[in-house]
This record gives structure tokens, C-alpha cells and sequence, in this order.
């Protein structure tokens, strides 16, 4: 299936140059459970040989491939690598801010990727792992009103490109209650099914990826040297981590 983006287009505020400005509606204060989205796939709609924009924002995992032991070996790279055997390819870069907590998330994005092929998305692991004095510092609704406003501006600004959003970055069993009544449950899970159902909204398309996370071979051992000075810290995937999530997206590309 290839998508009709132009279908699925909600209203965004952009400038000329692509800015990424919120959009004015908000959030229920009170949202209920979100339901569990049935996985998609949709190749890129581009005939091989012909040029193609490739569109990237992101955090620490995908803005900026942190924590790979190179900027090759980055999971967006691979990708770039893998689109480029088919396609003349073009990488057109958002670009990203820090909340108050120095953080990447999804209401820090300043400017979106625009007139792309294809867009890939991750943001919203700081949004669901924040903490600051102990306490979380996003709510569900906090989410959901960034995601959607973020998605929203994707949508406009690359009318008819398959858009990915990858999913939440981290532990499923950390457990959590939305409220005293609530029973504890994943809220890496919670944060995946607010992100799906954004992305569904706009056309786009989620994967999931925390169950990757689970696999400590991705993302261990920590202290190990990364390119731009880091050393792996056992929470950010390693190489092999890079990897896993590239075949993933590219797998839900049906890349050739």
C-alpha cells in the first residue's frame, strides 16, 4: 500500500522556511486508556532510480546517532546507506532544542525536514523517562498534545511522504500508575500506545522498538568509546542496537 498523505493532512502552522510551531488545539484533560494500533506497512512511493528526500529528526538515538561507535553505524546512516541502493538519496536534517531538564523531546523541535520522500521521527523517549526531584516530568496529556502538534507540522510540510515515527527507547516493565486508583502498569507501553495513535492520526507510521531495548546485547556493555566522545552508558543502543533498529524500520519500509 502506498499512502495518500494529502488525505490525512491536519491543520499545522509552518513558515516558508518549515518552522515548527505548535498547533492551537490541546489535549482532553482527561484521556483514557489508548488502545493497542494493529501494525502497518507502506513502501516508500518513489520508483527506484529517481531522487529521493530523506527526511531525519530526532534525539540522542536518532538526531544525533549517539553512542554508535561511529556516525556510520548509526541507525538513520544504515538507513540512508540501505535507501541509496535504490534511490538518488538527499538527507535533510530537523533541527532540535533542550527542555529545562537538557533533554530532547517532542516539544523541543524547531524546525521539521520538509518537501521529503520519506521523514523518520524519534522523539518522545524523554517525554515518557524524564524525571526531575524524583517525579516524572511529562503527563499523558503533555504527550500527547506535543506529539500531535509535531506530527501535525510533518504532515504538512512533506504532503504525500510515508512518515515513521519510532517508538519509546526503554524498559517495558518500569511500572507506573496514571493515578491512585490506576494499577501499575508499563509506562514505556503507555507512552508507545500515545505515540501510535498520533501517528495514525496523521497517516504516519509507528515501530515500536522497546522490546529491542530489552535485549542487553544491543546495548551493552557500558564504558566502551562512541563516536563524538562518548562512551557507551548501557542505556543508549550500541551498535548492534543501531542495527536491530534500522532492520526494523527498514522492514516496515518493505525496502528492496
Amino acid at each position: 500500500m502506498i499512502l495518500d498523505r494529502r488525505a490525512l493532512l491536519t491543520t499545522a502552522v509552518l513558515t516558508g522556511s518549515a518552522r515548527f510551531l505548535p498547533v492551537g488545539s490541546a489535549a482532553p484533560a482527561t484521556r483514557a486508556p489508548v488502545p493497542v494500533l494493529p501494525a502497518t506497512r507502506a513502501p516508500v512511493p518513489v520508483p527506484p532510480g529517481r531522487p529521493l528526500r530523506y527526511g531525519v529528526i530526532g534525539d540522542s538515538i536518532t538526531g544525533r546517532g549517539s553512542f554508535a561507535s561511529s556516525v556510520t553505524r548509526s541507525w538513520t546512516a544504515l538507513l540512508q546507506a540501505r535507501l541509496a541502493k535504490t534511490w538518488r538519496v538527499t538527507r535533510v536534517n530537523g533541527s532540535t532544542s533542550q527542555d529545562e531538564q537538557g533533554v530532547t523531546c517532542l516539544g523541543t523541535a524547531d524546525s521539521v525536514p520538509f518537501g521529503c520522500d520519506l521523514v523518520v521521527v524519534g522523539l518522545g523517549s524523554n517525554d515518557c523517562l524524564a524525571r526531575r526531584d524524583g517525579r516524572y516530568v511529562y503527563t499523558p496529556d503533555d504527550t500527547y498534545s506535543a506529539a500531535r502538534a509535531l506530527f501535525s507540522a510533518m504532515a504538512a510540510a512533506n504532503p504525500g511522504a510515508v512518515v515513521v515515527g519510532l517508538g519509546v527507547w526503554g524498559d517495558i516493565n518500569l511500572r507506573w500508575n496514571r493515578n491512585r486508583l490506576a494499577r501499575p502498569e508499563s509506562r514505556v507501553e503507555y507512552w508507545d500506545r500515545i505515540l501510535g495513535e498520533v501517528c495514525a492520526e496523521n497517516g504516519s507510521i509507528h515501530v515500536p522498538c522497546a522490546d529491542l531495548y530489552g535485549s542487553t546485547a544491543l546495548r551493552l556493555p557500558a564504558g566502551r568509546p562512541a563516536f563524538g566522545g562518548y562512551t557507551t552508558d548501557g542505556y543508549h543502543p550500541n551498535d548492534a542496537g543501531h542495527e536491530a533498529i534500522y532492520r526494523r524500520v527498514a522492514e516496515r519500509l518493505e525496502l528492496p
